[in-house]
């Protein structure tokens, strides 16, 4: 029986749009509009980078990959979603789900591992600027880029295998806008425990030695701006870190509220909103902290104008 259940899904369908969705044009153009925003802010952080050889440097290179990152996320769910809007029966096939799902998970822990990333670079830009371009060369970024990628890869492919090697029942209704980890697990036909705690555990796992890592760089960046005799030094060398460290919390912020958390803990209509929130909001955030608090963004912008 668990076997014919498996087999007979081949599609889900999203509860989200048949329940609440009564304005699609509305929607739509909110949605279609934000995306654009988001893609052409990113695409612009990208240019200004790329054009300005003074920004050719360890941050901005990461700066640069998390705006590909976020253009990438968000492209992930928004087509989906605003086709969705439109259709009778607002559905997705079982693999483009398992891909949707992957694809997420695997652009999602990219950003915790660049962001982490971000964090070392300016650790070793403040405390040890003589040995900053030995230590961060165009070699070690490339690693640290490379290392992201396979650890994402990797999680991704073992929590989506565990997800969809498991029996699903044949009314396959979720009751959210895109394959969410948790919401397709409460589709599933047996018990689900030791998924759902292996797939938490390896999150908690990604998150936690990354977020003790950042917190670490910047207990000694604290300590070497401490250190720094002009107040005017102290500031400067502050700035160069704000920006980044905004980021930082609203990132673990909103993938620990989405992530870090058992099935049972989800309330459909709340998650949601956050959902909607995080996947619209974050993106344009980003580019948006960088532009508005750094002075050689500001300067590249002006230079790409």
């Amino acid at each position: 029986m668990e076997r014919l259940n498996y087999t007979s899904v081949t599609e889900f369908i999203f509860l989200s749009f048949t329940r609440s969705t009564r304005f699609p044009v509305l929607l739509s153009i909110i949605f279609l509009l934000t995306y654009l925003l988001i893609v052409f802010g990113n695409i612009l952080m990208i240019l200004v980078i790329k054009c300005d050889t003074r920004l050719h440097t360890p941050m901005y290179f990461f700066l640069f990959t998390l705006s590909c990152l976020d253009i990438c996320y968000t492209t992930t769910i928004v087509p989906q979603t605003l086709c969705n809007l439109w259709r009778s029966r607002p559905s997705i096939l079982f693999a483009n789900c398992a891909t949707q799902m992957c694809c997420t998970i695997v652009f999602g822990a990219m950003q915790i591992l660049i962001i982490t990333a971000m964090a070392y670079d300016r650790y070793v830009a403040i405390s040890n600027p003589l040995r900053y371009k030995t230590v961060m060369s165009w070699t070690a970024c490339t690693m640290l880029l490379v290392i992201a990628l396979v650890t994402s890869i990797s999680i991704a492919v073992i929590v989506v295998y565990s997800v969809f090697k498991l029996p699903f029942c044949r009314t396959a209704e979720i009751g959210h806008f895109y394959c969410d980890v948790g919401q397709v697990l409460l589709l599933t036909c047996t018990n689900v425990k030791a998924v759902e705690v292996f797939t938490f555990f390896m999150v908690l796992f990604l998150f936690a030695f990354n977020f003790l890592f950042v917190i670490a760089s910047y207990v000694y960046i604290i300590r070497a701006i401490v250190k720094i005799k002009t107040k005017q030094g102290q500031w400067k060398a502050f700035s160069t870190c704000s920006s980044h460290l905004n980021v930082v919390v609203v990132e673990y912020a909103c993938l620990g509220f989405l992530y870090l958390r058992p099935t049972s803990a989800y309330e459909i209509d709340k998650d949601r909103i956050f959902v909607v929130a995080f996947t619209f909001g974050t993106p344009i955030l980003n580019p948006l902290v960088y532009s508005v608090r750094n002075k050689a963004v500001k300067r590249g912008f002006r230079k790409l104008f």
